[in-house]
């Protein structure tokens, strides 16, 4: 296996990564980041633009390396899926109930 496969999967999951946490971040969502279980908004919008960031500084990298070929793309993609099946999965674990937002009463 190729290494530049590697470096494509793992521009792909940065850009799957970063679509939620961009999401949430401009939908004004309080979710889960890395830095903790309930993030402001304006932490998970910057989040997403990093991780967006990382992606596209991997990229440009991997383009002057002239590597890219019709492998590497499936490779990004299969990133990509993987990261935004993994929030899928797991959207429970990343967001807040909503009955902790209805008063009862």
């Amino acid at each position: 296996m190729h290494l530049y496969y590697i470096w494509y999967f793992l521009i792909g999951g940065f850009l799957g990564n970063g679509m939620p946490h961009f999401i949430w971040g401009v939908s004004k969502t309080i979710a889960r980041s890395p830095f903790a279980q309930k993030s402001k908004p304006i932490i998970n919008f910057r989040w997403g633009l990093a991780n967006f960031f990382a992606a596209t500084l991997l990229s440009l990298w991997e383009i002057t390396q002239n590597t890219f070929t019709q492998g590497s793309l499936i490779a990004l993609i299969i990133g990509f899926w993987v990261m935004v099946l993994q929030f899928g999965f797991g959207i429970k674990r990343f967001i807040q109930p909503l009955d902790k937002f209805t008063s009862k009463g």
